[in-house]
């Protein structure tokens, strides 16, 4: 495992509120507001991905048959990288008729049958080797190869906590610059998000099997860094 990375980052902006005089009674407290973020970065601890066999065939029974036999040959493999009691996930089998258009004509293919394996990696050393033996199997794709960690409840509680620090220090600094003494907390906020080091909204890996030919995006098995953040929004008064 390799150590995580903490950083703290420093406040972008800050807002000061009101400092009016002595305020009479039932007008809002005089307050000042700061905004503070936190940043957790870790190495991913474990890779998730899902396993398709998809096949049709003319016969429903030839197609459910092909598919058993490669989920079989899935979870055997899934079993010996993936020991754990919950690390592995069966789908129902789902069969339909499928059809296809030809010069307008809806025209029969055969049936279909598809079922997926879903695998969570705990040791990405052994990642690289798994892919190679399930790509030596006859699955249809392997999707949403994915990395997590997981501390991932603690260290977005952790980001939270640093933001929260960083809110309260910037406090403090606009108080000193203004000489006035910052009293009790009237509200913290904090929003906190997961993402990798190139951004959440990247999409997982999706790797089409065309005879065994690449589709897709391809695929690499290096994980990059995940960063957990947050922002606190602090409001306190003023004394």
């Amino acid at each position: 495992m390799k150590p995580a990375w903490k950083f703290a980052f420093l406040p972008l902006f800050t807002t000061l509120g009101a400092c009016q005089a002595p305020a009479g009674p039932g007008a809002p407290p005089r307050q000042v507001r700061s905004v503070g973020y936190g940043s957790v970065t870790v190495y991913p601890d474990y890779a998730e991905l899902t396993v398709d066999a998809d096949f049709t065939r003319p016969k429903l029974k030839d197609a459910v048959a092909e598919v058993q036999a490669v989920v079989d040959q899935v979870l055997v493999l899934s079993k010996r990288y993936a020991p754990g009691p919950n690390e592995v996930r069966v789908s129902s089998t789902s069969s339909n008729k499928e059809f296809d258009y030809v010069k307008g004509k809806e025209v029969f293919l055969g049936f279909n049958s598809s079922q997926s394996v879903t695998v969570r990696v705990n040791d990405l050393r052994r990642l690289s080797p798994f892919l190679e033996e399930l790509l030596a199997t006859r699955i249809s794709r392997i999707k949403d190869l994915g990395y997590g960690h997981s501390r991932a409840d603690s260290l977005h509680r952790e980001a939270a906590a640093l933001a929260l620090t960083d809110a309260t220090k910037t406090a403090d600094k606009m108080c000193t610059a203004l000489h006035v003494r910052r009293g009790a907390v009237l509200e913290a906020s904090d929003g906190s998000n997961s993402e990798s080091s190139d951004g959440w909204d990247r999409p997982r890996t999706n790797i089409q099997l065309y005879s065994k030919g690449f589709g897709g995006r391809g695929f690499k098995t290096s994980p990059e860094l995940l960063r957990f953040s947050s922002t606190c929004n602090l409001a306190s008064a003023l004394e």
